[in-house]
């Protein structure tokens, strides 16, 4: 379960209200690689892409660069909140600006009175996020906007399941009979190896073998020039040959100079928390050879979540419109086969229904006795314009197209919900089972967009289900929409050998009635003292972990 905490601010140390232009006249001082570097090492010692917090490392920083205002600081940290200086936003948004304003030749960001100086820019970036913040006074529609712009870069813990996940998704499920018969059938694992030069689980292990070399690092290494700098040379022990190594950082690589022309030239148009062009390219070539990472999260999701739109990035439109079709498809069965491979708990799992005329009646549903669950998967996204910059009604028409009602060509995820849920309590069966037996509902829309995890999201499309369902029409107790991200599903895994899902669904809603946050982040009071058991996905990434050891370092895996 994550950890909250509240930013020190600007307002609260200081007692003032700062202007961008504050910022600007700080960093205008230093130098714009040196600058890079130092903030790349920050997030590397806070762990800020981490689900935990590191409040210990946040208060020995803040000893380090803001020295004069420790003692108030501290006093803050003693309220009621958990309080830190240092965020992954806050970081991300400061690298942003130095790549706007920081000289080629500024002076070095070393030293007491630089220290002090990129300390302050932290705390007034801490004052100049807050406008994107929601207010309790705004309706549900106008908070998500504010909250949608932090949902990309929130801490996690599950960045194991989503190797696991696309591990599973990769190698398993696009290559299924049930696909592979289709007449969109796209061989993605080709398709991988033919944009980028080497295969996807080649891909994926140097990603992890990088990402190795930013976990362990110590405050000393602050000052250090050599610290938390990888260079190809890295794998010249491993099995990869050295154009694999090449390609690889072709492509997750950009130099410093080009990441100040790529910002640059997307400022004017992208607001300041879009940070879609540093989640791009995770390393950064500060010189020949030498490549420091921004963001450890960003690289990591690039063998996860992230190891699908890299290759949709290096393909043309028409292709990518192709691609976004079949790997829907490829999602859907992901689900189905999880939550197949995992539910023992007594009812029965249906992939599929269909109505007495064959067509789709839902993607899956499970019985439970006289309970039935609905399932709609999507694999949906919201584009970039509309989840960052608070604009209300572009981000109304991107949910209602892609997760509520659909467009010209069909209903798509509520609206497919609601057509499907009225055919069956009017009485058409479903797989041979009548709305006769069945004296519950629960309706569960499945998303791959982690958005959908950002608190109040859930509460939306709740409202919009119940808005669209003619409830009183029928003798059902019908429950409210339980929107669930794919990592939420993920996370049940290990219990639906036990407890029926239908069970943890009222567990959770009985203590969660405002539905304000997701599964994931919220107490489900049944499986609060349980030990989880199996968990498939989980079992994947150790599978690809041990692949990865034999595959990048064959000779030492066989000497142990």
């Amino acid at each position: 379960m994550p950890q909250f905490a509240v930013l020190v601010t600007a307002r609260e140390i200081l007692g003032i209200t700062p202007k961008l232009a504050d910022l600007h006249r700080i960093l205008a001082k230093y130098q714009r690689r040196e600058v890079l570097f130092l903030l790349a090492k920050l997030n590397c010692l806070l762990g800020t892409w981490q689900n935990t917090p590191q409040f210990d490392i946040d208060r020995r920083i803040t000893q380090i660069l803001i020295p004069g205002y420790f003692s108030q600081i501290e006093g803050l940290r003693r309220g009621q909140a958990q309080r830190i200086v240092f965020s992954r936003i806050t970081i991300l948004y400061l690298v942003k600006q130095a790549c706007q304003v920081c000289p080629e030749d500024g002076l070095p960001p070393y030293g007491v009175p630089a220290f002090v100086d990129i300390g302050m820019s932290c705390l007034l970036v801490n004052d100049l996020l807050l406008p994107f913040l929601p207010s309790p006074a705004q309706g549900t529609l106008e908070r998500l906007a504010n909250l949608l712009p932090f949902s990309d870069y929130i801490s996690r813990d599950h960045y194991s399941m989503e190797i696991g996940r696309s591990y599973c998704m990769f190698d398993e499920i696009s290559q299924a009979p049930a696909l592979a018969s289709r007449s969109d059938f796209l061989d993605v694992r080709g398709l991988f190896q033919g944009v980028l030069g080497l295969s996807h689980l080649t891909f994926s292990e140097l990603v992890f073998g990088c990402a190795t070399k930013f976990l362990n690092v110590k405050t000393e290494d602050l000052a250090s020039p050599e610290a938390l700098i990888l260079r190809k040379t890295f794998f010249q022990k491993s099995a990869v040959s050295v154009d694999q190594v090449e390609r690889f950082f072709t492509k997750l690589a950009v130099p410093e100079g080009a990441l100040v022309q790529r910002l640059v030239q997307v400022s004017s148009n992208r607001p300041a928390d879009d940070f879609t062009v540093l989640q791009g390219s995770p390393f950064v070539e500060i010189a020949p050879n030498a490549f420091t990472c921004l963001d450890p999260g960003f690289l990591v999701e690039k063998a996860g979540r992230a190891l699908y739109w890299t290759m949709f990035m290096e393909l043309p439109q028409q292709q990518r419109l192709k691609l976004a079709s079949f790997w829907g498809a490829i999602f859907e069965l992901y689900v189905n086969s999880i939550i197949r491979e995992s539910y023992s708990a007594g009812g029965q799992f249906i992939p599929e229904p269909r109505f007495p005329n064959g067509e789709v009646a839902f993607d899956a549903c499970l019985i439970e006795g006289g309970r039935l669950i609905v399932f709609e998967h999507k694999s949906s996204t919201l584009r970039a314009d509309c989840k960052y910059g608070g604009d209300v009604e572009k981000l109304r028409q991107e949910l209602h197209l892609k997760f509520v009602e659909g467009d010209d060509e069909g209903a798509k995820g509520i609206a497919q919900l609601v057509r499907g849920l009225i055919r069956f309590l009017r009485g058409e069966p479903i797989h041979g089972v009548s709305s006769s037996g069945i004296r519950q509902v629960y309706p569960v829309m499945v998303c791959l967009d982690s958005s959908v995890e950002v608190p109040l999201m859930g509460r939306y499309f709740s409202d919009q289900f119940r808005a669209g369902f003619p409830r009183r029409e029928f003798r059902q107790t019908i429950t409210p929409l339980f929107t669930l991200s794919i990592a939420d599903v993920e996370n049940l895994l290990a219990y639906l050998d036990r407890f029926r899902l239908s069970d943890i669904f009222d567990s959770f809603y009985g203590a969660n009635r405002s539905m304000l946050a997701s599964m994931s982040s919220s107490v489900v009071p049944l499986l609060k003292e349980v030990k989880p058991g199996r968990n498939p996905v989980t079992e994947r990434f150790e599978s690809f972990a041990k692949r990865m050891e034999m595959d990048l370092f064959p000779n030492e895996v066989g000497a142990t």
